[in-house]
């Protein structure tokens, strides 16, 4: 899954890749989920934030009130573009099983590429053990969806199975990657090469879905 697609940015606006946001606002929006990548929720501070965008530090309160709600609105948008199975190839004659490990395998290598924005994400969730409320809704949403394309695809799973079977095999994905450390003496747990990483979804995969 990708974080920020620009070819679709900003959001509900038709761009080119090459393109550079339209307004300050989108240029503050983009440095700022640049940012929160970089120097993570706290390290995103307003002077980083404006000097990458290129504008004044009153620029943030004039178009989003305050740096908290513009944390938010990134936080959003790439929520919406990490759990999105529309990112994903259609994979038309794929079957069940590929086509779930072709798609953790993805969320998980994405998860890698952009680690600043993937604790950002669960930030509250593994801080206070609160996590966010458009965490749990995206998640879910993510969950449901990949449960319809599998059902279409001949997945025999009774719904509430085969939504259990793929929350477990998230969790399974997500936990190796948010804490890649804590199992660095398991080289089996470490995804980052993307072979080792199909190989252990595939498992993950054989066990839980089929």
């Amino acid at each position: 899954m990708k974080f920020v697609d620009k070819k679709d940015w900003p959001p509900e606006r038709h761009t080119t890749v090459n393109e550079k946001p339209a307004s300050p606002e989108d240029k503050i929006l983009l440095a700022t989920i640049d940012c929160i990548e970089k120097y993570g929720i706290s390290g995103a501070t307003n002077r980083r934030i404006t000097a990458a965008a290129g504008v004044n530090l009153a620029a943030i309160n004039y178009y989003f009130r305050s740096k908290e709600a513009l944390v938010q609105r990134a936080i959003e948008a790439t929520l919406k573009n990490a759990f999105d199975l529309d990112d994903m190839p259609p994979m038309p004659g794929a079957s069940p099983a590929e086509r779930c490990t072709s798609i953790f395998v993805d969320l998980a290598q994405g998860g890698y590429r952009y680690p600043g924005l993937t604790r950002a994400h669960f930030y509250g969730l593994l801080a206070e053990g609160k996590p966010d409320e458009r965490l749990v809704q995206r998640v879910n949403r993510f969950i449901d969806d990949l449960a319809a394309d599998l059902a279409g695809r001949g997945c025999t799973l009774p719904g509430s199975e085969l939504k259990t079977a793929l929350a477990q095999i998230f969790a399974a994905v997500m936990l190796p990657v948010l804490a890649s450390q804590l199992f660095g003496h398991l080289p089996a747990l470490n995804l980052r090469d993307p072979e080792r990483c199909r190989e252990y979804v595939a498992r993950l995969v054989s066990r839980l879905l089929i």
